[in-house]
């Protein structure tokens, strides 16, 4: 995204607000007003829509680490982000 493109507004939000709050959202760290106004740009912008997807899937890959496996999953995702997926 671009910084202008971070600028728009979807659902009452800005892209940038979005982005900001995102760890909190997946975390479930956020007041249920705020997840109310992050879903209703989600489900409008398809850029942080896309953008929080890829966040949201990493995010579950590196949860998923036990210390041993370390190695093995950085090489993992760091494919896998490189492939876009």
């Amino acid at each position: 995204m671009t910084d202008q493109s971070l600028e728009t507004i979807v659902a009452g939000v800005r892209c940038r607000e979005v982005l900001a709050d995102l760890s909190d959202y997946l975390d479930g760290a956020l007041a249920p007003a705020r997840v109310g106004e992050l879903q209703a740009h989600l489900a409008e912008c398809s850029n942080c829509a896309r953008f929080g997807g890829r966040v949201a899937r990493t995010l579950a890959m590196l949860r998923q680490v036990s210390a041993h496996d370390e190695r093995d999953v950085v090489d993992s995702v760091m494919t896998r982000i490189l492939a876009g997926s």
